[in-house]
């Protein structure tokens, strides 16, 4: 089925696509295919561009590309490009690809955000649609732009979209089932305050319309318009009849940990609302794999059992890792420092049955100089991943170590699956000395 755009409001309009990564390439390739009369510009950090056709384009390329915006009617910011202080009028022209996609298709949305656990729970819904006979596509955040795939959709898919705080910061449209897992300080060096970064997740309620659902996982969250989660054992128990526990849902999925536990039950809870049998939904999950670089065990190498949570990027994240694994007792720590407050973290690792902690950049370095140091437990800082295995391997006392820094990777790695895929590859060659 072809969905176009309301030609009213783009006719005769100049756009300028505001960053060209992925989400920027897909915005730019959707409009050019439904405005191929209008006047495009891209705007990008970059000195260069990877682009066939130039016609009917402008390019803004380098460090200036942020002086054209007044240039243009309307804007397509990319998520994660950081505007400068604009005026009202200015910021009337702001659109985004999110904001577009839901203009089209938010009646078919099913829309989950949070800051850890979105990923895997999205994709749980989309195994548990798929399962259970449903046409569903997945789509967002993990790397697979909403505007690549209008083409796919018709009118009875379903679409499950993981959407970060970058994409919802400037939406006007809200997704027809909305869930919100949890909020953490997060991203601050993008988001002035802590407040601006938790009312972008808010965004995913604040359009929706009557006969739409909202569903907040964390205890404590406000949810207006839907309900919370309080306590997801309670809440399995009620939709199954008693039939399940945490302990029977153990059972039957590779997913670890109270978080994860609550991530399925977030995902039962929408599957319950799409008045999909809860309990056929639950029979599905042997089927279901997690995703790499969450608590994801790499194996045995030298006698050491090696764990990657690289997704793991803010201290509560580390604190449930560490909480779910019993069989570590080395943790690798730190990163790329955005300001965090690590006390939370520190007090709970003092206190933690981990005895051996490797500090990485300057993430690593502040959490090292706050803890209050015990005396069976052992502290290093270190330069990298190399240099962290290197002390493993003289360490004959470590039995299993966890990557799970509470950091941003951008300081050494591209992102965090670059790190986490170097920790893997460092783990599959370790020997003893």
């Amino acid at each position: 089925m072809k969905y176009s755009l309301d030609r009213d409001l783009w006719q005769n309009k100049s756009i300028l696509i505001l960053g060209f990564g992925r989400e920027g390439r897909a915005a730019y390739n959707f409009l050019k295919s439904q405005l191929p009369e209008c006047e495009f510009g891209i705007s990008d950090i970059s000195e260069s561009i990877d682009i066939q056709s130039k016609s009917n384009l402008n390019l803004h390329l380098g460090s200036d590309y942020l002086s054209v915006l007044s240039d243009y009617d309307i804007i397509i910011k990319s998520p994660g490009v950081q505007l400068p202080d604009l005026s009202a009028k200015e910021m009337s022209k702001i659109v985004t690809p999110t904001e577009i996609f839901l203009c089209l298709f938010s009646e078919q949305t099913i829309g989950i955000t949070g800051t850890k656990g979105k990923s895997t729970t999205a994709t749980l819904i989309h195994h548990f649609l798929i399962s259970t006979g449903k046409k569903a596509i997945l789509l967002g955040n993990m790397g697979l732009p909403a505007l690549n795939y209008v083409d796919q959709i018709e009118e009875d898919t379903l679409i499950v979209f993981e959407l970060s705080a970058h994409q919802l910061e400037y939406v006007h449209h809200s997704p027809h089932i909305s869930l919100l897992l949890n909020i953490f300080p997060e991203h601050l060096d993008y988001f002035k305050t802590f407040a601006d970064y938790r009312n972008a997740k808010y965004n995913i309620f604040a359009y929706q319309k009557p006969g739409d659902t909202a569903i907040c996982a964390q205890k404590g969250l406000s949810c207006p318009k839907g309900e919370v989660l309080e306590n997801p054992d309670t809440e399995l128990q009620q939709m199954t009849g008693g039939k399940y526990t945490l302990e029977s849902i153990e059972q039957l999925t590779q997913l670890k940990g109270q978080h994860n536990f609550s991530n399925i039950v977030a995902a039962l809870k929408v599957v319950e609302r799409m008045r999909i049998p809860v309990e056929e939904a639950i029979k599905t999950l042997p089927g279901f794999a997690p995703l790499p670089h969450r608590l994801e065990f790499v194996g045995e190498f030298g006698g050491v059992r090696f764990y990657n949570d690289s997704i793991s990027t803010v201290p509560q994240s580390t604190i449930e890792a560490i909480k779910t694994l019993n069989d570590v007792n080395a943790l690798i720590l730190g990163g790329y420092d955005r300001g965090l407050d690590y006390s939370e973290l520190t007090n709970f690792l003092v206190e933690s049955h981990i005895e051996y902690f490797y500090f990485l950049g300057k993430a690593g370095q502040r959490m090292f100089e706050i803890l209050n140091k015990k005396e069976h437990q052992q502290y290093f800082k270190v330069r990298d991943l190399e240099d962290v295995f290197a002390r493993i391997r003289n360490e004959k006392n470590i039995k299993g170590c966890l990557l799970s820094p509470a950091a941003s990777s951008y300081d050494q790695f591209k992102n965090f699956e670059h790190r986490g895929d170097h920790f893997k590859a460092l783990a599959r060659r370790f020997e003893r000395a």
